[in-house]
């Protein structure tokens, strides 16, 4: 049982760290600037959905619940989230090139 405890722990780590994880995470960030400062449409934030959701949601939460200035959670809410974001998608593609191996 540690043995797949242990494996299953390092392949994570090894997400968390990898190399396309932060380049995901940096294109992530550049298109949520690129569109928070209007150099492109704002609908290129289409991308970062799920993170801006959760992290609007966090900073709702913190505001209404426990009295948290608002907009004081959000920004590194959203950084949080962005990285999720980046953390799931590159762990989903993992997982989909190992069950297309034959």
């Amino acid at each position: 049982m540690s043995t797949v405890l242990n494996r299953d722990s390092s392949g994570w780590v090894r997400v968390v760290t990898a190399r396309e994880t932060l380049v995901l995470f940096v294109l992530l960030v550049l298109v949520w600037a690129l569109g928070f400062y209007e150099l492109v449409p704002i609908e290129i934030w289409v991308i970062d959905f799920p993170a801006l959701v959760a992290a609007f949601f966090l900073d709702t939460l913190a505001s209404n619940e426990f009295g948290i200035r608002e907009n004081s959670v959000f920004y590194p809410a959203l950084v949080v989230c962005l990285y999720l974001q980046a953390l799931v998608l590159v762990a989903g593609v993992r997982w989909l090139r190992s069950r297309t191996k034959l």
